[in-house]
């Protein structure tokens, strides 16, 4: 079957800045947002921490049978109330397949009677819906934070969030996954059809289950790809699959074309037209399988980097192969983990920097601090900083290193002696 994405995806108007006060001197202060997209929630995520105060409009159920006070003490009289509330925070959860997050906390303000200051609280943020964020201890609005709403708020943004859209498919299986522009990577559907056997009686049911199946997979690209924000959409596979698909995308559309120009308007075939429209950004590539570890392969392909060039996801790629080409053939001049890196930094050794945005929501104040004035130094001294996202496949790669890298400019054999255990990072 087809699992429907919620919306249609790649286009997207840029995040909103209402309201910035911010103090100079210590960087706390509020900063009021609204989310226009589900990828203004994944910036949100990763610039709200534990201990900042969040106020946005919310539903509650409070008794309001009476104004004592009482929150549900036993009244019959409950009713879900639409309310603004203010609430520090104590744990964050993202539900990347909802495009939400989860804020819960003690409630800072009294909004009304029935809600006590001190009650625990927890507030949805979603695409469409304002909040204010305020940071209310050093180091505040550090640079990483300020630097994602800065281009979460650029008129860039306003183009759409979505470069690249992926189906990697086989025989009787397809995922299509787009890649947006901040590396952020999402799989909107999946698509499955039982294929008959290739032998036997059943052989002869071949041809309808396969025309079946890549209906499906018109379907999914006609529902989840806007082709006027993407710059490529790559059909990815083993064997002749792919192939066959593209050839099949393209007949279903003429056909749709044709009939809508003889005024039969029946069977969605509008959907289509936008394949035919822009059959030439749509090529082909080998990937070992239609599963989502193979999307690696696909970005990293040389044909496909030349066609999202431009693109912060191609960047992040580019960097994560450069350090394993370094890893491979000058290994004294490529170091991973904490602390091998840090020691790197402190001498100014730094060509590229490799980091996760997984390191920046850290519980630990200190921690925080540490990798923004790596960063900051890193760039001060003419080297390049990439913040990989963690949903994309490259920064999935670097969290199994520990969440940071570096491709030096000199070699420092002498790093290689010590000891990885000593990191502390918490994230």
């Amino acid at each position: 079957c087809v699992r429907r994405g919620r919306r249609r995806r790649g286009g997207g108007g840029a995040m909103k800045l209402i309201k910035k006060d911010l103090e100079s001197k210590d960087g706390t202060g509020l900063i009021r947002l609204q989310a226009d997209s589900e990828e203004d929630v994944w910036h949100l995520y990763n610039i709200i921490v534990v201990g900042d105060v969040v106020t946005s409009t919310t539903f509650r159920k409070v008794d309001l049978s009476s104004n004592s006070g009482n929150e549900l003490a036993g009244s019959t009289n409950q009713q879900r109330v639409r309310m603004t509330l203010s609430v520090k925070v104590e744990a964050i959860e993202y539900d990347g397949e909802a495009a939400e997050m989860r804020l819960r906390g003690r409630v800072t303000t009294e909004a009304s009677d029935q809600v006590r200051v001190g009650s625990y609280h927890t507030l949805t943020i979603a695409p469409n819906r304002a909040l204010t964020v305020e940071k209310v201890e050093p180091p505040g609005w550090d640079m990483f934070a300020l630097d994602v709403i800065k281009k979460a708020c650029s008129d860039k943004a306003k183009l759409g969030v979505v470069d690249l859209a992926v189906m990697l498919v086989e025989d009787g299986y397809a995922s299509l996954h787009l890649v947006g522009s901040e590396g952020m990577h999402m799989r909107v559907s999946k698509i499955e059809t039982r294929m008959p056997k290739k032998y036997g009686a059943a052989a002869a049911g071949i041809g309808k289950a396969q025309s079946k199946f890549f209906s499906r997979c018109a379907l999914a690209i006609g529902q989840n790809i806007d082709f006027s924000a993407i710059q490529c959409l790559v059909l990815a596979g083993p064997g002749f699959t792919k192939d066959e698909l593209l050839k099949n995308l393209l007949l279903e559309a003429t056909r749709a074309k044709g009939s809508l120009e003889s005024g039969d308007s029946k069977g969605g075939g509008a959907s289509l037209l936008p394949i035919l429209e822009n059959k030439g950004k749509i090529i082909t590539a080998h990937a070992s399988s239609a599963f989502g570890h193979s999307l690696q392969e696909v970005l990293s392909s040389p044909e496909i980097s030349k066609r999202i060039a431009n693109t912060r996801a191609s960047s992040q790629t580019d960097a994560i192969n450069r350090f394993h080409q370094m890893l491979n053939n000058d290994e004294t001049r490529a170091f991973y983990g904490e602390v091998p890196v840090e020691a790197a930094a402190e001498m100014g050794a730094i060509q590229d920097l490799l980091i996760t945005d997984t390191l920046f929501r850290t519980k630990k104040t200190e921690q925080r601090v540490k990798w923004t004035k790596m960063v900051e130094g890193v760039e001060r001294g003419g080297g390049k900083a990439h913040i990989f996202s963690s949903l994309h496949v490259s920064g999935e790669q670097l969290n199994s290193m520990g969440g940071i890298a570096a491709i030096l400019r000199f070699p420092m054999p002498e790093l290689e002696d010590l000891d990885l255990g000593d990191s502390d990072s918490e994230s």
